[in-house]
C-alpha cells in the first residue's frame, strides 16, 4: 500500500475523528450507558465466546479465549543475525537462529518446496514466491537477494474465538499468517469473484490443514451486504470454508459487538488491531513504523469501497477505512476467517487474548 495514501488516511482521521467514514452516531460517548459485563455466545466445554466489559463505552475492552488448529509457514530459520525486518516488527519466537538446522535446509529434498525434518515441517520461499520482493522499500522485508531461498517452520496456527453457537465456533486468526492481493487485476470485482477468495478456499486451506482438519471446518454462509457508507454493491452472498471479515462484522452492529469489536464510533478500536507473522512479512505485508502502533499490519475485509474496484480494509491503529484501497494492493496482511465443529475439531487450548495485548 502507497506510504502517502497510509499517511492522508491517517491525518484525515484524527481530523475528522470519524464523522465522514462512520455510519453510526456518536451517541456513546456519554456516562448515561450502565456498564456491562458479559460473554457474548454460547460456551463449548472451557471454551467461552468473548468476554466483554462495557461494549458501548470509551473503556470497551474484550477477552478472546484461543486455540491451536492447523499449521502454517510462519517462523524463519536462519544461520545468524537478521536484518531483513526492523527489531520493533519481530514477535517472540519469529526468528530460530540454527546454523545446523539451516545446512540440513539447504541440502534437504523439497516437494512443492515443502519438506520434513526429525518429524518437523518446512516450507523455503524465494523472491519469485513472494507477493512483492524489494530491497529497500521502507516498512517491508528487505530482500538481500531475491534468488536465495528463506526457510521457514510450520507453527499450529492461533485463532481468537469470535462466536461459540451449540458446538460450531467461528474463529479468527490472532496474527496474519500470510498476504494476498484482493484482487489480480485492476478492474471492478466483489468477494464472490476475487482473486483473494479462491486463494483461500484452495492454496491456504490445503496448505493450512490436514485432511482430518478439515472434516471439521464447516461451510459457512458468508453474507455481502453492501457498503453502508457508499452503497456499494458488493455482491452475492457465497458458501465458503474460509473467509475473511466484512465491515459489519467488526463495526456498528451487534454482531461486531459479540465478536468482541467496540460497535461505536470516537475510538481506534485496540480490537481491531493486528500484527502479521514474518512469514507473511516476506512475502511482502507491510508493518507500521507509527510510535503506538510499530509493528502492526493492515488487513482487507470483504466489503467494497466507494468503487467497485477499491476495497476497505483495517489500517495499523484500528480505523475502519470505509473508502478502500484499489484492489490490487499488494502489501495488505491476509486475517482468515473459519467455522469449525468443535465437536469434530482436534484442537489444543491456548493463552487468551485481551483488546489490549497489541498496541494501543
Amino acid at each position: 500500500m502507497d506510504k502517502k495514501i497510509k499517511i492522508y488516511t491517517c491525518l484525515a482521521w484524527l481530523l475528522i475523528q470519524g464523522a465522514v467514514t462512520t455510519s453510526c452516531s456518536k451517541d456513546d460517548e456519554g456516562g448515561d450507558t450502565p456498564s456491562e459485563q458479559r460473554y457474548t455466545g454460547d460456551a463449548y466445554k472451557d471454551l467461552h465466546s468473548p468476554w466483554v466489559k462495557d461494549p458501548s463505552q470509551m473503556t470497551h475492552f474484550t477477552r478472546w479465549d484461543c486455540i491451536l488448529f492447523g499449521s502454517y509457514p510462519t517462523n524463519e530459520v536462519v544461520s545468524g543475525s537478521i536484518r531483513a525486518v526492523d527489531d520493533y516488527a519481530l514477535a517472540e519466537g519469529d526468528v530460530i537462529i540454527d546454523a545446523a538446522l539451516f545446512s540440513q535446509l539447504e541440502n534437504a529434498q523439497w516437494t512443492d518446496d515443502d519438506t520434513e525434518i526429525n518429524g518437523k515441517r518446512y516450507h523455503r520461499l524465494n523472491g519469485s514466491g513472494a507477493v512483492t520482493c524489494s530491497t529497500d522499500r521502507e516498512q517491508h522485508y528487505r530482500w538481500a537477494d531475491p534468488d536465495a531461498w528463506h526457510y521457514f517452520a510450520y507453527a499450529p496456527v492461533k485463532w481468537r474465538i469470535l462466536k461459540i453457537s451449540g458446538t460450531k465456533a467461528v474463529l479468527l486468526a490472532d496474527r496474519m499468517p500470510d498476504t494476498c492481493p484482493f484482487h489480480d487485476q485492476d478492474e471492478s470485482v466483489n468477494w464472490s469473484g476475487s482473486h483473494l477468495r479462491q486463494w483461500l478456499n484452495e492454496e491456504f486451506y490445503n496448505r493450512a490443514f490436514s485432511d482430518e482438519e478439515r472434516t471439521a471446518i464447516e461451510t459457512t454462509n458468508v453474507k455481502n451486504p453492501a457498503n453502508p457508507h457508499y452503497g456499494t454493491d458488493c455482491g452475492p452472498d457465497t458458501q465458503d470454508h474460509v473467509f475473511i471479515l466484512s465491515n459489519d462484522e467488526v463495526f456498528a452492529s451487534t454482531l461486531a459487538s459479540d465478536y468482541g469489536f467496540y460497535a461505536g464510533s470516537g475510538i481506534d478500536d485496540s480490537a481491531r488491531r493486528f500484527r502479521s507473522t514474518l512469514y507473511a512479512k516476506c512475502r511482502g505485508a507491510w508493518w507500521s513504523s507509527v510510535e503506538g502502533y510499530r509493528g502492526n499490519s493492515f488487513w482487507f475485509m470483504r466489503t467494497s469501497g466507494y468503487t467497485s474496484s477499491s476495497i476497505t480494509y483495517v489500517c495499523d491503529f484500528g480505523y475502519l477505512y470505509n473508502q478502500g484501497t484499489a484492489v490490487t494492493c499488494d502489501d495488505a496482511a491476509v486475517l482468515p476467517a473459519i467455522t469449525v465443529d468443535l465437536e469434530k475439531a482436534s484442537y489444543q487450548k491456548t493463552t487468551s487474548v485481551e483488546s489490549t495485548d497489541v498496541n494501543s
